[in-house]
């Protein structure tokens, strides 16, 4: 019981940090004048949002049911 908790919290966190970097990688993207720059944040902003959409579908389905 307490590591499904714990498993729970975790994600919660791992989740919330990942989409955080992805929001700030998306802001200072939209902020800076190269454009070589911009699209390396927009890559990295989608690599750590699809991350962080992963982490909240399973889990939805493993660790919510």
């Amino acid at each position: 019981m307490n590591s499904t908790m714990l498993l729970r919290v975790s994600s919660e966190v791992l989740h919330t940090t990942m989409g955080g970097v992805a929001v700030f990688c998306l802001y200072y993207a939209a902020h800076v004048s190269n454009p070589d720059l911009a699209r390396d944040l927009i890559t990295e902003a989608l690599k750590w949002g699809g991350m962080a959409t992963v982490i909240v579908y399973y889990k939805g389905k493993y660790l919510d049911g």
